[in-house]
Order: structure tokens, then C-alpha cells, then sequence
């Protein structure tokens, strides 16, 4: 515990407007260094800063000793608040951070591993803002970011981690080498229910800084891609706003690509009203001078659809009243100015055009009369002569406006559908339909994947996602099939989830301890009403006799459409090969006539005295092909963990006093 000295009682005299710190050194009694550390660990660091800063700015210098002193008591600072503060205090000084920032970085790095998470964290993000600025270690800043197993960290340092995760892909994302390690780690959070959302912004924040990167193949991809993982953060308390607010920009941009006046013009009310709430959320807080690039992003975001907006209005007006207003708004969004990118670092925004000019080319071929109006304006406009001739050389060029094959047109028209539906499959249905359905589909498809990525926590979202990409090579799921399928699996993802928390599930008996073990009937006859509960009720049958060669234990019905669950119970081993080499055979067996689709859910009663898997680890997709046959069966394996003790009893009483491992809370 660090009590007051006299140096805090001299700081606190000078009521917020410290003198020089030599001043204040001058009329103490006694050493000066330990009363200085004692000060920088304690809840006038802030202060001391102040005062030290002060003396550099009015004399240039300052004693080594002191300088020294302050930061060796800064390492042992106790307080996030207190510490930020003290942060701000220095890096504000651009003559101590020439002077000492490096040495300043080393002492956050070793803050870092003090056993308090949160003052750990506030450690760790004055560090990245060094390194950011210019100031230390580059190589070792990434590794106190991006450590080796994230799920043991404490979950309060897990929860601020991927924002600074975030800030560090600003500067250093597109490196190979860094930005790898970065993603990766921003890609293990997002399974740890307290960073999960945070991950998840994050993550779609550095896709649209990738996909305005020139050497992008496939920028609209991205696209889509971040547009799935804003659906998943909206969950989160601190992210969630911002998210919505890309979420809608995105669907702007998405909107505009499909020619959907409807859709863009909702995204523009949407953007609007979301600002309008961010406006109000930071009117009267405080946000840090170096987070405040994408408090601004809303702005840009809310141009870039106005220019869209335009653009939309005139590539589809019937009647041209003012030419040069239509073809400004052209112009506008073929060449958008860098302004409009909506978030800090690094990027590119001819990306932008490139997403959107295939569109705008598109709908522009044919209406001669504008066609006519450009070339000339682009020969006597002296002003806007080299914007103009841009544009017209995109007119003018064949290949803006065909497509080699399929899979070009497919991948330029409905990148959502490719997502959703897997190229293969997506490029059957594209070579049945024209450019109008195409991107009617488009719309479903896209509106699909932010439905549902928006309806549920990211984690689950998480792995239903992984769930429904490994099914993809199953040649039945498809269509309808896969509807129905699509809705089974989130029933059961959401049971797993719910059955994993004993908090939500204390009144079912059989995932406690319990001699004799429950038998699996429990469990077949908990999730069988669980399904008749939720949206698949009227389509679920127990115990279907003659199926294949026996009796399944629950069918879920539509019509000619059929899927089989088997349950099952494991006392002995509950790893994943084993599972599936004990019951995935007869699972297996029962989608013989139907889809080849089924299910298989396992009650694992091993013991679990050491902790339980993570609710990622629970279900997964796998496949069998019974000998003699050419037709692959896939099912989903769900476990369901039981025989499990209260959380408290893992603990143990320490014999010893705790480490100081870094940000581990322990």
C-alpha cells in the first residue's frame, strides 16, 4: 500500500498547476529519489508527470536520477486510471518523449507483468503507443500483444487486448510477418466469450483497411467478410455502436453494387440516426486524442454513401434535366477522394472505386445521350478535365463492362452468394439466371449472412459459421435442404451453448455428478423437447422404428426430407477420434435414404475434474463413407458435457504467495 509523502503533499499544494519538478525537489526534507518512486506509484503519478514535463518544457532538462526515479515508480503504478493519466502527461511532451521515450517504453514493458489485469493492460497500451509514435521495440511489442495462449489470461486483460490488437494492424497489418501474428491472435480471440465481440470489430476493421490495400485480388470479398464480423461485434457493450455504424456503411456500399435504390437508401437513414446516437454517447466523455481518427470514420462513412446516394440517382434517371449535377455525382464516385476512407491507417481509396465502377460502368452503357455529355466535357471542361477523362476511359474499355466467364460475372455480381453457397455451387445457379436475379439472389444472400450473424452471441456465431462452411462439399446441401439443415444446427448450437452454462441450465439434473450415471435417454429426451420448443416444433419424432436397421432415436421431418439424430453417452474417453469410432457407423446409417445429412450427440460423463473443453470444441462436422459405397455421409457431432462439478471446487488454497505472470490475474 503507498501512502502520501511529502512529495504529494507539495503536489497537492500547487492545486493541479504543478511548478517545475526541481522546484518541488528543492524544499524536500528528505531523498529525493524515494520519495519520487514512492509519488510515481501512487495516486499522484499523474501530477508528478506534470511537474516533470514541466521542467523539461520551461529549462530543457532534467536530472537523470529523477528521470530514472519516475520511471522504475511508474512500474510499480497500481492504478489504470492513475497510470493513463500519467501516460497522457508524458507523451504529450514531445521533448520527453525524444529524450526518454524509449527508455519510458522498457518500463512499460516490464509494467506489463504485474499480476493486476486491468493496470497490465493500461501498461501494454502505453507501450503500443510508443511503438506506434517511433519509440521502442517494435519486435517486442507484437509479443507482449500477441501471446502464446491467450485462453489463460485473465479475462479482464483479455477484454481490452483486442483493441489494442486493432490499433497496432492500423500501423503494422499489411507486413506478413507481424500482421500474421496480429490476425492470428484477433482470430483466437474471437472464441473467448470476453474479447469475442471487441475481436470481432477489430477483425472487420482491418479486412476494410485490407480490401483498400492496391494489391487486393478480391476487395469486394472483404467486404462481405467484414460485414459478417460487425453483425457478430453489435453484441458487444463498447464495440457495438461503432460496429453498426461500418455495418451500415458497408450495406451502402453493397447496396449501391447491386443497383438497390430500397436498400441504400435505408443504409443512409441508418448511418444517419447511428450517428446521431454516437453524437450523443460522446457528447460530454472522453475519448483519447490517439483513438479519435475513427470517432471521425461515421463522417466519412456517412460522404461516401451521400456520393452513392447521387451516383444511384443519376446511372438510373429516365430524364437528364441537369446534366453537369448528374455527371458530378458520376465523377464523384469513380474518383473519391482519400477523405472518404472510413477508418485510421493506412489505405487506399481507389479501392473503393474499384469495388463500385463495374456498377456504375454497367449502368451507364447504353444511355448515349450522358455517354455523349462526358467525352465532350471531357475535352472542354479545363477544370475537370482529369477526373472527367478518367472516367471515360472506364466507359470506353470493353473489358469494364464484360466478363470472361461465369465465375468473373459471379464473383463481380454476387459475392454474398459465393459466401453463402460456396463457388461451386453458387456458379451452377448464376449460369442459370440473368444479371437482374443475380443480383436478387445477391440481396437475399448478403441480408442472410448479417441476419444471422447479428441474432446471436460471436462465439456461437463463430461456430456456426465454421459448421456450416464444412459442410459445403456435401453435394445434398443445398437449397431447401439446406435451409432446414441450417436451422437444425442453430437449434442445436444454441442447446449447446445453453446446456454448457450451468448457471442457465441448474435445474437439469444429468449434467451433474451422479451414481448411477444418467442414461442417454436423458439427454435424447432434453433435446427433443427442446427442438419442439423453438421453430422446428411439429418436425420432431422420438424413437422412429425401421430406419435403416433399427430405431432412431430422434427424426426431424420435413416432408420427403428427413434427418436422424443418434444419442449417445461416453463413460470412458471423450476425445474426438475416439467418439467418432465408437458411434459414428450407426449415425452414419440412417441418412441411407434420405438426405446425407444426420446428426450425432454425445452425453460425455468422463471425468472432468481438470475443467471442460470450450464450447468451440463441442461440435464439428465429420464424414464416413461405408465400404462399398461412393456417397459420403456428414454429420454433425455435438457434445454435450456432463458429470460436471460446480466451478469452485477446481480451486485449491495457495500454498505460497502469487507470481507476478503477466496479466494473468493469479
Amino acid at each position: 500500500m503507498v501512502t502520501g509523502g511529502e512529495l504529494d503533499r507539495l503536489l497537492l499544494a500547487t492545486g493541479g498547476r504543478p511548478s517545475p519538478l526541481d522546484d518541488l525537489i528543492g524544499r524536500l526534507t528528505g531523498p529525493a529519489v524515494a520519495e519520487i518512486e514512492s509519488c510515481a506509484a501512487g495516486p499522484l503519478a499523474p501530477l508528478l508527470c506534470a511537474a516533470l514535463t514541466e521542467q523539461l518544457r520551461e529549462r530543457g532538462d532534467a536530472s537523470d536520477d529523477v528521470v530514472t526515479a519516475v520511471l522504475h515508480g511508474l512500474t510499480g503504478q497500481q492504478s489504470a486510471l492513475a497510470l493513463l493519466d500519467a501516460t497522457d502527461e508524458l507523451l504529450s511532451s514531445d521533448v520527453f518523449v525524444a529524450s526518454y521515450g524509449v527508455r519510458l517504453h522498457k518500463a512499460f514493458l516490464a509494467g506489463v507483468r504485474t499480476p493486476r489485469p486491468v493496470v497490465a493492460a493500461a501498461f501494454a497500451e502505453g507501450a503500443l503507443r510508443l511503438a506506434l509514435a517511433g519509440f521502442g521495440d517494435v519486435a517486442r511489442t507484437v509479443v507482449m500483444l500477441t501471446p502464446d495462449d491467450p485462453h489463460g489470461l485473465d479475462p479482464d486483460y483479455v477484454a481490452r487486448l483486442p483493441r489494442l490488437l486493432g490499433a497496432a494492424l492500423d500501423r503494422w497489418g499489411l507486413g506478413q510477418s507481424v500482421g500474421g501474428s496480429l490476425r492470428d491472435t484477433l482470430a483466437e480471440l474471437q472464441l473467448i466469450p470476453a474479447a469475442a465481440a471487441a475481436a470481432a470489430f477489430e477483425s472487420g476493421l482491418h479486412q476494410i483497411r485490407s480490401a483498400a490495400d492496391p494489391g487486393t485480388d478480391d476487395p469486394v470479398a472483404l467486404l462481405v467478410a467484414a460485414r459478417k464480423n460487425f453483425a457478430h461485434a453489435e453484441a458487444g457493450e463498447e464495440s457495438g455502436s461503432d460496429a453498426a455504424l461500418y455495418g451500415s456503411g458497408i450495406d451502402a456500399v453493397m447496396a449501391f453494387r447491386r443497383g438497390d435504390e430500397l436498400a441504400l437508401r435505408q443504409a443512409r437513414q441508418s448511418l444517419h440516426r447511428r450517428l446521431g446516437d454516437r453524437a450523443d454517447g460522446l457528447r460530454g466523455g472522453h475519448l483519447p486524442a490517439w483513438r479519435r481518427p475513427r470517432a471521425e470514420a461515421g463522417f466519412a462513412w456517412n460522404r461516401l454513401v451521400m456520393i452513392l446516394t447521387r451516383a444511384l440517382d443519376a446511372a438510373t434517371r429516365p430524364a437528364w434535366l441537369d446534366a453537369w449535377s448528374m455527371i458530378d455525382a458520376v465523377v464523384d464516385a469513380y474518383v473519391l477522394d482519400r477523405a472518404v476512407v472510413p477508418l485510421a491507417g493506412p489505405a487506399d481509396a481507389d479501392s473503393f472505386g474499384r469495388v463500385l465502377r463495374p456498377v456504375i460502368t454497367s449502368s451507364l452503357h447504353g444511355r448515349e445521350t450522358l455517354l455523349m455529355q462526358l467525352r465532350v466535357a471531357a475535352t472542354d471542361d479545363a477544370d475537370r478535365v482529369g477526373r472527367l477523362r478518367e472516367v471515360v476511359a472506364h466507359l470506353d474499355a470493353p473489358a469494364a463492362v464484360t466478363y470472361d466467364d461465369d465465375n468473373s460475372r459471379l464473383l463481380s455480381l454476387a459475392p454474398s452468394m459465393v459466401a453463402e453457397l460456396g463457388l461451386p455451387d453458387a456458379a451452377r445457379l448464376a449460369h442459370q439466371v440473368d444479371d437482374d436475379t443475380l443480383r436478387l439472389v445477391e440481396g437475399m444472400a448478403y441480408n442472410a449472412i448479417v441476419r444471422r450473424g447479428s441474432l446471436r452471441d460471436p462465439v456461437i456465431a463463430d461456430l456456426l459459421e465454421r459448421l456450416t462452411t464444412d459442410l459445403r462439399p456435401c453435394a445434398d446441401y443445398t437449397g431447401f435442404v439446406r435451409q432446414y439443415f441450417d436451422a437444425l444446427i442453430a437449434e442445436t448450437v444454441a442447446f449447446l451453448a445453453t446446456r454448457h452454462d450451468l448457471q442457465r441450465s441448474a435445474a437439469v439434473d444429468y449434467l451433474f455428478p451422479a451414481r448411477p450415471p444418467p442414461r442417454e435417454v436423458r439427454l435424447q429426451d432434453d433435446f427433443a423437447d427442446w427442438l419442439r420448443r423453438g421453430l422446428l416444433a411439429g418436425h420432431i419424432d422420438v424413437e422412429v422404428p425401421n430406419v435403416a436397421t433399427g430405431r432412431a432415436d430422434i427424426k426431424v421431418g420435413f416432408g420427403a426430407t428427413r434427418f436422424f439424430v443418434e444419442v449417445k453417452r461416453e463413460l470412458r474417453t471423450s476425445a474426438r477420434a475416439e467418439l467418432e469410432r465408437s458411434y459414428l457407423t450407426q449415425a452414419a446409417d440412417y441418412s441411407g435414404t434420405s438426405a446425407t445429412l444426420g446428426m450425432l450427440l454425445v452425453l460425455d460423463l468422463t471425468s472432468h475434474r481438470a475443467g471442460v473443453p470450450h464450447l468451440s470444441e463441442c461440435a464439428w462436422v465429420t464424414r464416413r463413407r461405408p465400404p462399398g459405397s461412393g456417397v459420403d455421409r456428414y454429420l454433425v457431432v455435438g457434445r454435450v458435457v456432463g458429470n460436471r462439478p460446480t466451478p469452485s471446487t477446481y480451486s485449491q488454497p495457495a500454498n505460497h504467495p502469487a507470481t507476478s505472470d503477466p496479466a494473468t490475474g493469479s
